[in-house]
């Protein structure tokens, strides 16, 4: 009898952990996929033509094929940048184990509930998560992205995917049009048409999609609102920790593009004999060269196409596109950006901020606080507390219902990683993801994870209602607590898990940061 029972339970746990292969057929061909307890993953579908060789700095063209493709395996990131004094730190945090890296990179990712027995009334909403990675790295392809938990618990469907980053995404070059330079925001618009096209093939509603980032990702979610004002191709849009305002330089110098041109022997004038020379250069070089002690930074660039230097206005006057926000922070965003720093007066100098606000002044604005505290909150707020806070303000101001704004402050110990961490910059991730390491997470952190998911996931199955309970649409200013502090005080149950306070009593310091980000 004991044997019989073990052979019974044998059969079960292989039943209910086995795989089964599943083929969707899409643009980019028939993809053999994987499905399993109730969810199909289709990995490493190809999107885009390899941007390589001729094709190096060049719009993206899809990737069109009838072909069947194995979709079993994630695909190689696009090429990584960790340069500067924080490099090592930032690849500890970010990338690693480090991710396999190839120039021939668009690929996608899509998690989707099984669709057996469904039928097209049960088309599922969907996330496009966008990575962050100060648009110089990150990949789709992390673990720590995997839609398993989200479409198993949620019943949506996930896609993430990779676009090109740092110099081969971002190169602020004079060889090509100003038009041309922001690569990687192409690139995202690509992925999202694919999605538009093919996500009803996995279950998926294309009239249901909400855009989602975090950090530079967030950034690149309010470029697609900005520069949609008509007939968006998403319902929602989701941006943890990262807006842009109106602060974003225009392109004027290349220097860091000649310079790196320079480097590898690439000297001609500016223009088409040069950028010939620079897309016969090798992969491998222009890494180690980006990733070496004399590279630049490479960023999006004002082009008045995919970025604007009005977005507040843009919004204001309802020139973007009109779709329900969830947007806010981290309680402690700025300390993983300012670890080591004491020196008030060298971070404002730093900041380029030195000639306009001394550091006396600041310190009122941060009362009771040693200088590192008031360095990590001053970069907090300035980068993502007061671009949140003037993003949800002007929705608010241009008639759109449905804004949601929060503050994050879940901390545990397992993610103290270094010093003055707290709820630090993309803490809150893991949660969503439900990716969190189970050997070292407390019962608080497993909770939150649950609690979290399911809040952004209401959001994303129904924008225009509440995400959780206390979760009042926000409003800004001293009269109202609509401003949802979330995760607090170890408060990770749905019930507690949001305590609503005024924007007013978090957002003192923007009366002086607001001038250096609002035009």
């Amino acid at each position: 009898m004991i044997i019989l029972f073990t052979l019974i339970s044998a059969i079960f746990l292989t039943a209910a952990y086995a795989q089964s292969f599943v083929t969707v057929s899409t643009t980019s061909g028939r993809l053999q996929g994987v499905e399993q307890d109730g969810v199909m993953s289709f990995k490493g579908v190809r999107f885009g033509q390899p941007p390589t060789g001729l094709l190096r700095w060049e719009p993206p063209l899809p990737f069109v094929s009838a072909a069947t493709q194995n979709a079993t395996v994630l695909s190689p990131s696009c090429v990584q940048q960790f340069a500067f004094a924080t490099a090592s730190f930032i690849e500890s945090l970010f990338n690693n184990p480090p991710v396999p890296e190839d120039e021939d990179c668009l690929f996608l990712n899509v998690w989707a509930p099984s669709t057996s027995g469904s039928s097209q009334a049960a088309l599922k909403p969907v996330v496009f998560w966008i990575y962050g990675g100060s648009l110089a790295f990150g990949t789709g392809s992390l673990l720590q992205y995997d839609g398993t938990s989200i479409t198993s618990n949620q019943g949506i469907v996930v896609v993430t995917f990779n676009y090109r980053t740092n110099i081969f995404g971002f190169p602020g070059t004079p060889d090509l049009p100003i038009q041309a330079n922001n690569l990687g925001f192409l690139d995202q618009e690509l992925a999202l048409k694919w999605v538009q096209l093919n996500i009803r093939q996995f279950g998926g509603d294309p009239e249901k999609i909400t855009i989602m980032g975090q950090s530079a990702g967030a950034v690149s979610v309010s470029g697609l609102v900005v520069r949609h004002p008509v007939d968006p191709p998403f319902r929602a849009a989701i941006l943890f920790s990262g807006a842009t305002p109106d602060s974003a330089p225009s392109l004027t110098e290349f220097d860091s593009f000649n310079a790196f041109s320079t480097a590898v022997g690439c000297t001609q004038a500016p223009g088409l004999a040069r950028l010939a020379c620079l897309k016969a250069i090798s992969t491998a070089t222009i890494r180690a060269y980006t990733n070496g002690p004399l590279s630049g930074a490479f960023g999006a660039v004002i082009d008045n196409v995919t970025t604007f230097g009005d977005n507040l206005e843009r919004i204001r006057a309802g020139n973007a596109a009109r779709v329900p926000v969830l947007a806010g922070n981290m309680q402690n965003d700025g300390t993983l950006f300012t670890v080591g720093e004491t020196n008030l007066t060298a971070f404002l100098d730093a900041s380029g901020l030195g000639s306009f606000v001394s550091a006396d002044l600041v310190r009122t604005l941060y009362p009771g606080q040693n200088d590192t505290d008031v360095i990590a909150d001053a970069d907090r707020d300035l980068v993502f507390l007061c671009p949140a806070s003037l993003w949800t303000e002007a929705f608010v101001q241009s008639g759109i219902s449905s804004v949601y704004r929060y503050e994050y402050g879940a901390v545990f110990p397992d993610l103290q990683v270094f010093p003055n961490a707290g709820a630090w910059h993309s803490t809150e991730l893991p949660e969503l993801f439900g990716t969190f390491n189970a050997s070292t997470a407390t019962p608080n952190e497993v909770t939150l994870s649950q609690t979290f998911q399911t809040a952004i996931a209401n959001f994303v199955k129904n924008p225009n209602q509440s995400p959780a309970p206390n979760w009042p649409e926000y409003i800004p200013g001293n009269n109202t607590q609509t401003l949802a502090r979330l995760a607090y005080n170890g408060n990770v149950d749905t019930g507690n898990f949001v305590q609503a306070v005024t924007s007013d009593s978090e957002d003192a310091p923007c009366a002086v940061w607001n001038a250096f980000l609002d035009f």
